[in-house]
């Protein structure tokens, strides 16, 4: 067979020639066309894979590593069809060095514990609403993300997914001139309840799953999330549930979703004649908890020139373009948005900030269902003036060893 001999500068040459070619890669691996590389991958950890369970980690360039549950029957071995680390407990999963943003879906009393040791552990964190369980929580929560200077978004995507984006720009355009009024409706208070004692499954560790709250024997009712929802010991009742979504929604729209409550009014007096509780807030806009009379709607803003009724109202449109807050990076869901932020180190749309002070409209109107009667806050002190009882309301009495430590 005849050879063909090669010289050294026609090898070279070729060789030239052919690193002038573009290497064909994946549009995956260059992180481009909305993907990205794996080494800007988020990796996430799930906090309760119950009924309730955020997609953060199924967004382009997160995924989930991780999945811890208090059942560990329910812990499972995949997710978005990538096996994940099952935990029993959420402190041996926040050890995983490779973790970066914690997704806590756990029920309401554990959300602030959970966050701030997510913050002591240098995680971000995305928790579902309600972000606090009490008013002091709101304040601990926030100082924890601001000390260990953390990302934390609270999970309500209602607040500008299906509220702000339609009323905010109207509202804020002056459409209906100076806000007056704020109508939100959603669920009640929860309340004290009480169950039947059954045997507890083995794998379930019921002592942790009660936690800070005071023990009680395990019961299949109590678990169930419509049940521990409603029930005072572990949940803000529908204040708190679509309170984060509804409360949210009105406050953000009006561009007062960072003032802060200051009168409260029990409802059906003569001071509030109003079926639901009356907040007063800081700026002197009066904040009701209820549909406004006649609306037919969950949200009213009611202004000096009109009153804007959410899915009712079309013939009202903004006056100017308005610089609204909104999710960063062009995101349109708030899982992006949160994961955008945690990326480039800024505050989420749904910052702490928000989150907690939102949250504590509902604790606000849970407190004035209970004592049925007139209250003045005073956020600096942390307590209601002149009223010893409601302000021993602000916290609640901790069980250890799981009580919150700041």
């Amino acid at each position: 067979m005849k050879t063909t001999k090669v010289s050294r500068r026609s090898f070279l040459e070729a060789s030239a020639a052919l690193c002038t070619l573009p290497m064909l890669v994946s549009s995956r691996v260059l992180g481009k066309d909305g993907f990205f590389p794996p080494s800007e991958t988020i990796n996430v950890g799930l906090i309760g894979w119950g009924t309730r369970r955020s997609n953060v980690g199924s967004r382009p360039g997160a995924r989930f590593v991780a999945c811890c549950d208090i059942d560990v029957r329910r812990i499972p071995k995949e997710m978005d069809g990538h096996p994940v680390k099952g935990f029993q407990y959420y402190q041996e999963m926040y050890d995983m060095p490779e973790l970066d943003v914690v997704s806590i879906a756990a029920p309401d009393h554990w959300h602030t514990r959970m966050t701030i040791d997510a913050c002591k552990k240098g995680k971000d964190v995305y928790c579902e609403k309600p972000l606090t369980f009490t008013l002091m929580e709101s304040r601990q929560i926030v100082a924890a993300a601001r000390k260990y200077d953390r990302v934390v978004s609270s999970g309500s995507q209602r607040v500008m997914e299906d509220y702000g984006q339609y009323m905010a720009p109207i509202i804020m355009s002056g459409a209906i001139g100076e806000v007056k009024e704020i109508y939100a409706n959603c669920g009640g208070a929860p309340s004290e309840r009480t169950y039947d004692p059954e045997p507890c499954p083995p794998e379930l560790d019921w002592d942790a799953w009660v936690g800070q709250a005071p023990y009680f024997e395990y019961s299949r009712r109590a678990i169930d999330p419509m049940t521990w929802r409603y029930n005072s010991a572990f949940g803000t009742g529908g204040l708190g549930d679509w309170g984060g979504h509804n409360f949210g929604g009105a406050l953000y729209s009006c561009g007062m979703d960072h003032v802060a409550p200051k009168k409260i009014f029990a409802p059906n007096t003569e001071q509030n004649p109003f079926p639901g509780v009356k907040i007063e807030m800081e700026n002197g806009v009066n904040f009701y908890h209820g549909d406004c009379p006649g609306s037919g709607s969950n949200i009213t803003i009611v202004g000096t020139e009109g009153k804007y009724i959410f899915g009712k109202t079309k013939d009202i449109h903004a006056r100017h373009a308005v610089d609204v807050r909104r999710y960063s990076g062009g995101a349109d869901n708030i899982a992006d948005d949160f994961l955008y932020c945690v990326r480039h180190r800024t505050r989420p749309f749904q910052d702490v900030f928000y989150g907690a002070n939102v949250s504590d409209y509902g604790h606000m109107c849970i407190i004035a269902y209970k004592l049925q009667r007139d209250l003045v806050w005073d956020k600096d002190k942390m307590e209601f003036i002149g009223d010893r009882e409601a302000t021993s309301m602000v916290s609640k009495v901790q069980r250890a060893p799981y009580q919150i430590e700041v």
